[in-house]
């Protein structure tokens, strides 16, 4: 006889028609949670005490396992990559130039990031200058014989309170000296006229030949302010050679901060992607940018590397060595339409297409949503809107914001592995994926800003799942059962012929009549909370187990 039995639930594919849906698959699927088979609710929210911003809030950073930074902007900040950070620093972008905040400087009042200070470290603007040379007393060496002469020049390095330190300023004019080991140099040193970055310190460096090769090597550090610098070291008593040449500061217009495998932070600015010097965040050699084809929307930090969402073909940076990154232009015409829909998914990053969802990573891209979506139906959730998080390796995404207001429209879920989405009935400003405690956080502007932990509360939120259009011959069912651990505490509604036929409100375990009615289309509706591992529809009690 006849008979419809649903054993297994899925997400939504608003691509295929109602009657043309594999078996388990829903036309609507509203705070569901998919990840067993069985038909089970998300638990609610749960508030998190903290201090937001006035205004809607768009980016979280969770700080220390205490603080929460927020701001209203697009912004991307990543932690320090240094080992065992004293100063716990978080580097970001989004908030005018690119920014750094520390321990000493984040947490002293509300709302946080307290203070920042510029990121990078400048080179001088102004050239050390020669005040004078004292001649060695006793010299050691025959001043007639030129041989012994040395020409020698200056640099100077600017170094910030985080002992970070920039490329060196221009070379000092030339200083003969005709007694090197015992004439002293008296140097004017030149005071930063603007300093945003916490510049607190100067290092010194002077020429000196080391078997056939001549570099710049350190002399001395002074503070910030002093003028003069008195040189009376000799060779024997020089540092380390000069590091930092390249050590240059972001561009100022740099975006999408992120932290990619082997230490190496990478933003953009326009076309340019731009890779840090390993474990060096503040630092960003010229030679390591490299540009693309079209303007960069944003960057993910996958296992392996970069993924570059632009306004053309996504790209793909991989290597370990910021010198050595190999680029890849992927073959899908796909590009990003909203920067903060890229979300690094581990091997891949997810990102919002004007068709869909568009996976890339070192082995491809693809229209991973192509199957169950079409232009059409994806143009509903405004993509170029969309904002998105990784949580039980998923993709929680919101949508709708299209005043930039904070009143979006909703939500949805995407899992990549099967293809699965369902839809949130709610709308969330921004997010924060907390991988140390696996939680997903959400601001929610219910009534002002609110910070919430998602699925975190006893109370569990209702969900609706509405099955596809079942069509065969004219049929009569007789019967319904669905299948719960515990009593039905949900309603269950029925359709024939697209026609509402039942309504059923209450809690029951066992089998339940229905209407005597004759159709050849049927469709099921199960909302509530209680988790559903089964539905079936027969023409007799005996047809169900």
């Amino acid at each position: 006889m006849p008979k419809i039995d649903i054993i297994d639930f899925m997400g939504e594919m608003p691509k295929v028609a109602e009657r043309k849906l594999p078996l388990s698959a829903a036309v609507n699927a509203e705070n569901v949670r998919l990840a067993s088979g069985n038909l089970e609710s998300w638990r609610g929210m749960s508030d998190v005490e903290t201090t937001l911003r006035s205004g809607h809030v768009k980016s979280l950073f969770y700080y220390e396992s205490s603080h929460w930074f927020n701001w209203l902007n697009n912004v991307n900040a990543i932690k320090s990559p240094i080992a065992q950070d004293s100063y716990a620093r978080v580097y970001f972008t989004g908030e005018g130039v690119p920014k750094v905040t520390s321990n000493l400087i984040a947490t002293g009042g509300d709302p946080k990031p307290f203070t920042a200070y510029d990121l990078g470290v400048p080179a001088p603007d102004e050239v050390i200058t020669i005040a004078s040379i004292t001649p060695d007393p006793d010299p050691e060496v025959d001043l007639g014989d030129t041989s012994d002469d040395e020409t020698r020049f200056y640099v100077m390095t600017h170094v910030t309170e985080y002992g970070e330190e920039g490329p060196p300023g221009a070379p000092s004019s030339a200083v003969e000296l005709q007694s090197p080991k015992g004439d002293i140099v008296t140097l004017t040193l030149p005071i930063p006229a603007f300093n945003t970055q916490n510049i607190t310190h100067k290092r010194i460096y002077r020429t000196a030949t080391s078997g056939s090769a001549t570099d710049y090597y350190y002399v001395g550090e002074v503070s910030v302010a002093t003028t003069a610098f008195v040189d009376n070291v000799s060779g024997a008593g020089l540092g380390a050679s000069l590091a930092t040449e390249t050590y240059e500061p972001p561009p100022s217009n740099m975006q999408g901060l992120v932290m990619g495998p082997n230490g190496i932070a990478a933003g953009f600015a326009g076309n340019e992607f731009v890779p840090s010097e390993a474990y060096l965040p503040y630092a960003y050699p010229f030679e390591y940018r490299r540009s693309v084809e079209h303007d960069i929307v944003s960057i993910a930090a996958t296992a392996t590397g970069f993924v570059l969402g632009t306004k053309g073909n996504p790209y793909v940076f991989t290597g370990v060595s910021p010198d050595a990154l190999s680029e890849m232009r992927l073959d899908v015409m796909q590009a990003c339409v909203s920067a903060r829909s890229m979300i690094d998914m581990g091997e891949f990053a997810l990102y919002a297409s004007p068709d869909g969802l568009v996976a890339a990573g070192e082995g491809g891209a693809e229209l991973i949503t192509e199957q169950i979506i079409s232009r059409r139906e994806w143009a509903e959730f405004y993509p170029e809107t969309i904002h998105a998080y990784r949580y039980e390796g998923q993709y929680f995404a919101f949508y709708g914001d299209t005043e930039d207001n904070g009143s979006g429209i909703g939500g949805f879920v995407f899992n990549p592995k099967n293809g699965s989405l369902s839809r949130l009935n709610f709308y969330a400003t921004a997010g924060y994926s907390d991988l140390e405690t696996d939680t997903l956080y959400l601001v929610v502007d219910d009534s002002g800003n609110k910070l919430k932990a998602w699925d975190s509360a006893e109370s569990l939120l209702p969900y609706a799942w509405k099955s596809k259009v079942f069509r065969g011959k004219a049929v009569s069912f007789s019967c319904a059962k669905v299948y719960t651990d515990k009593s039905f505490d949900s309603e269950f509604r029925l359709w024939a012929d697209g026609q509402l036929v039942m309504a059923v409100a209450g809690s029951r375990k066992e089998a339940f009549r229905l209407p005597s009615v004759r159709a050849e289309d049927w469709q099921v509706e199960v909302s509530g909370k209680a988790a559903v591992q089964r539905i079936t529809l027969a023409t007799s009690f005996s047809e169900i187990d």
